[in-house]
This record gives structure tokens, sequence and C-alpha cells, in this order.
């Protein structure tokens, strides 16, 4: 995952002020967090996600937690997985780049997948990403708390794992940084 590209255009850093951030200075803040960026239920939210660099390199730290460990719980092991892939979080104003995070998010979490369990991806199991990269990957604007899909206000959904079952909790943005939405 190397970002070699510091922009798309010139017209989206005039008008947006897009700027891809350099890999090295990605893996350089991810680093000041330690094992934390490992811990499968940690949770990050990268508040202009852009086409996800940041967030594909947390999950790559998650992900290599996982490699090398013995399982005998299939199971439980894809919840802790499917965790993983909930503890981050991203918000962007241009849909492209929107559209373009969530496939490369949910690729990534494919291929990890794959790779541990040396099989292919269970339907139910793409199905369940999807979602969580749906909710989690929000096309709207951090500023103003505005989800442009919904018309509303941001909502972040919390992943929970047990009984073999994942769930949810949805929580206001503004609830989650205990601040007034902004005028």
């Amino acid at each position: 995952m190397n970002v070699t590209k510091q922009i798309k255009s010139k017209n989206r850093v005039t008008k947006f002020g897009e700027v891809n951030t350099s890999y090295q200075t990605i893996k350089n803040i991810i680093d000041l967090v330690g094992n934390e960026a490992m811990r499968h239920d940690s949770k990050f939210l990268d508040p202009a996600c852009g086409d996800g660099n940041f967030l594909l390199a947390l999950l790559d730290r998650k992900f290599a937690s996982f490699e090398g460990r013995p399982y005998k719980n299939i199971t439980r092991c894809e919840g802790k997985l499917m965790i993983a892939l909930g503890s981050i979080y991203g918000i962007d104003k241009l849909k492209d780049n929107i559209v373009e995070a969530r496939i490369r998010i949910l690729k990534r979490f494919i291929d990890a997948y794959a790779k541990l369990f040396e099989s292919e991806v269970k339907r139910h199991t793409i199905c369940s990403a999807e979602y969580i990269v749906s909710k989690n990957i929000i096309f709207g604007d951090a500023l103003t708390f505005e989800n442009y899909e919904s018309g509303n206000e941001i909502i972040f959904s919390e992943w929970f794992f047990s009984n073999m079952e994942i769930s949810k909790v949805d929580h206001r943005i503004q609830d989650l940084l205990n601040c007034s939405k902004p005028e």
C-alpha cells in the first residue's frame, strides 16, 4: 500500500483542499499509538478519509495481529475480524472518494480473511462486511456533522460480537464528541 500520488487534480486541491497523505506519514502517525493500532477493537476515525489510505493502513495493522495464531474456534475469529473491520470509521465530502474507500476496505477485508483461513470468504460474511463498511465509511461533512446520503446527522455504529452474533449500537456524532451541533 504505497501512496505515490499526492493529488488527484489541481481542481480538487483548489476546490476541496484534497491532498493525499504520504504512506510514510500515515505509518508514522499510526506508530504514535503503538500496539493500540493492532487491537481488533480499538476504534479510529479519519474525518477526511479520502479514498481510505489511512484506514487501510490501520486495517493492515489490525489484521497482522491475527496472522500466525492458531484459532480453535473459527466463528469467534471471524467475529473478531468483523469487529476489527467495524472499528475504523471515515467521513469524506467527495462521493467518489467514499465509493473507492468502501471498495478498497472491503477488498482488503476479503483478502485478509482468505489468507487467514486459506479459504474463500462465505457469502454471508461478505454481506455483513459490506453492511459494516456502508455504515462506517460515510459520505458527509465532519465539520457540520451532516450525512449527505441520509440528509440527517452523522450516526456511527459501534459493533459487538457475542453469542456468535454481531450487533450494533448507534451513536450520534455530536454525542461522541460531547459537543453541540455547529451553526
